[in-house]
């Protein structure tokens, strides 16, 4: 028996979820993507403390949502497996530039742009700037990886033009010593300038951090 795996495109409905209210205030726009086995909302939870009329995040959901306890109860997504993974990769770059731009098209001309990754999201928003040309002004994998298998020399997106912070826990269970040294020879090898900030925590997004690099390469930047 003979079998042949095909693939069509076609239409699909994406949801996602925003914080704060865009308007001739907003002097920071967020686009922020969760890790996996998460939904987008759970991302905005960590911006309560920011000022809605200042900042307006968007958080894109992914396209893959499955029950996180075998066939009922809590629904969670996903940005990609393994399985048909350039697919996968081109899906998800498309539908975040399509909302980005969406975005972006109105907001103030002074106003910042950050896209920022919790872990599987951070893998997420490299690989979707590696893919499609990007404009924005910082770029955050939080608690996440550098893809190794990039060549960031031929990437769509300039990242020399864009502030590079790396934050994590120093108690995070999957960024140990040896990960982190990683990390920092694929940085070295793609010439990627990014800022690496350590702090005491697990592997989560914290307020503390979070704000705390706002203020301290966000803010500050003319």
């Amino acid at each position: 028996m003979e079998l042949n795996t095909h693939h069509l495109i076609t239409p699909k409905t994406a949801r996602y979820s925003t914080y704060g209210k865009m308007s001739t205030k907003t002097k920071y726009f967020w686009f922020v993507l969760h890790g996996s086995n998460m939904l987008a909302e759970q991302m905005l939870y960590k911006f309560k403390e920011f000022d809605p009329e200042t900042h307006f995040v968007v958080a894109p959901e992914g396209l893959s949502r499955f029950y996180v306890n075998g066939f009922g109860g809590d629904v969670v997504s996903s940005w990609m497996t393994k399985r048909d993974r350039l697919e996968e990769i081109h899906d998800f770059s498309v539908y975040c530039s399509t909302l980005f731009d969406l975005h972006v098209q109105k907001i103030p001309a002074t106003c910042k742009t950050i896209i920022m990754g919790f872990s599987q999201g951070g893998i997420t928003a490299m690989r979707w700037l590696h893919h499609i040309e990007v404009s924005v002004d910082f770029l955050i994998p939080y608690a996440s990886w550098i893809p190794e298998d990039i060549d960031y020399g031929i990437a769509k997106t300039n990242w020399d033009q864009i502030c590079k912070i790396f934050t994590y826990g120093e108690q995070d269970q999957f960024l140990n010593e040896k990960r982190i040294n990683e990390i920092k020879e694929i940085c070295e090898r793609g010439n990627l300038d990014f800022n690496i900030e350590a702090y005491p925590g697990d592997h989560r997004v914290d307020k503390k951090q979070l704000k705390k690099i706002f203020k301290q390469y966000i803010e500050q930047k003319k």
